[in-house]
């Protein structure tokens, strides 16, 4: 028996120190990471949409881009320590998700709305069930979010008489 845990200790003990090992190699900058730059930040149609959504705001607004949800919402309750399961399990469903287009104040101030683009990959049964998601968490914390399918031609007036109500309201919030 204590044959066995001192063996069982052995190989955990090489474990961690072959672990210890490829991790300091790694943060050296010893191991090549598998990554590749992307040449685009967007697809053709996400920037046509994009120069589109810019034109129907003006300047008086601040235009953000694939922003990841979890910058947009927070968990509503406070994280109690450090693996509160129930505040993680909340905030890893949206870490890993994001939003086309976030419309805030200038200098990228208050957010008042999101905006997503809807290709033809929302109709699969997978981007269904995530858009019913993000729908109700947004809905939840009280943001729009506006969809727009995607067009081979964008109208600006279209896009800006969707978006003034709620750019409105902003630009009355503050003129007191």
């Amino acid at each position: 028996m204590i044959t066995e845990l001192v063996t069982l200790s052995v190989l955990i003990a090489l474990l961690v120190a072959s672990g210890l090992w490829l991790l300091k190699r790694q943060m050296s900058g010893k191991i090549k990471l598998p990554y590749k730059r992307r040449d685009t930040l967007n697809t053709p149609m996400e920037r046509a949409f994009y120069q589109a959504v810019s034109r129907a705001i003006g300047a008086d607004y601040y235009l953000a881009c694939k922003v990841r949800i979890a910058d947009v919402l927070d968990v509503a309750f406070r994280q109690r320590h450090a693996r509160d399961q129930r505040w993680w399990r909340h905030f890893r469903v949206i870490s890993s998700k994001h939003v086309d287009l976030v419309v805030c104040e200038p200098g990228g101030g208050r957010i008042l709305l999101v905006i997503e683009l809807d290709d033809r990959s929302h109709r699969r049964g997978d981007r269904k069930r995530r858009d019913r998601f993000i729908d109700r968490a947004f809905s939840s914390a009280k943001l729009p979010l506006l969809r727009f399918p995607a067009q081979g031609r964008f109208d600006v007036d279209d896009i800006r008489q969707q978006l003034s109500p709620y750019l409105a309201s902003s630009n009355t919030e503050g003129s007191d």
